[in-house]
């Protein structure tokens, strides 16, 4: 039986349809928090959709951050095992792509298989650059936010902000950049990749690892944009693939 308390802690609710085709679940980038997601979920109007809050930002500020992507992604696998009858589809971007694939991993050893995992902006899973972006000094890990598009350069000029938005974008930061999966880890749920043609963090080719880490499906997709693509109003093609993805499945499951 699901604690609805406790799900709502960790699964918020952005948008809610009559008659839902399916259950969209979003996991946010590093820093972000589920409401990242609000206007994109806006999008969808056959569709509930739903944004992770993380533990150790916003309203979870005073929990303990996670000590890994498998840790983070086991507990909201606990969360979603069960929770809907609706098909589930999850969605993430960046670092929660990662969370996204250790999710869907667990969900399908449980006999839960999501119908797909949209994967943006993240190169391969297997695949680990040397980043340490965790490391650089306050003012260096600032300005390359700034420079990615994960904030604004007017926050910098708010101390008070950056007290508040600076501990967990580092806490992220670093359990994404210490992260590799196995290349015996994969899931036969569809995976479909999405980046921006001018994202620094991933190219077309470190995207396309991605085939590696499913026996279903896969596609790969290059937007307009940067990291944060389907924010800087270039989202609808992605909108347009997770609803394509969702009528292919579900009708070949009629």
């Amino acid at each position: 039986m699901v604690d609805a308390d406790a799900f709502n802690l960790w699964i918020r609710k952005l948008s809610s349809a009559d008659e839902p085709k399916a259950a969209l679940v979003c996991f946010p980038h590093a820093g972000g928090s589920a409401n990242s997601y609000f206007q994109f979920a806006r999008g969808f109007g056959e569709f509930d959709v739903y944004g992770v809050q993380y533990p150790g930002r916003q309203d979870r500020r005073r929990e303990p951050f996670r000590d890994s992507i498998a840790e983070l992604a086991a507990d909201i696998a606990e969360q979603l095992d069960g929770w809907t009858d609706l098909p589930v589809v999850l969605l993430g971007n960046s670092m929660g792509a990662l969370v996204g694939f250790e999710v869907a991993q667990r969900l399908e050893a449980a006999g839960r298989a999501p119908l797909s995992l949209f994967a943006c902006g993240r190169v391969a899973p297997t695949l680990r650059k040397d980043e340490q972006t965790h490391l650089k000094s306050r003012d260096d890990f600032l300005r390359e936010m700034v420079e990615l598009g994960g904030m604004g350069s007017e926050l910098l000029q708010d101390e008070e902000i950056i007290d508040i938005v600076l501990p967990p974008m580092q806490a992220d930061y670093r359990i994404a950049e210490k992260y590799c999966s196995s290349p015996q880890a994969r899931v036969a749920v569809p995976i479909h990749v999405h980046i921006g043609d001018v994202d620094p963090k991933v190219s077309e080719e470190e995207a396309a690892g991605w085939r590696r880490a499913t026996t279903g499906e896969f596609s790969l997709d290059v937007h307009r944009g940067g990291h944060f693509f389907f924010t800087e109003g270039n989202g609808d093609g992605l909108t347009a693939a997770v609803r394509r993805s969702v009528e292919d499945a579900l009708s070949t499951k009629a």
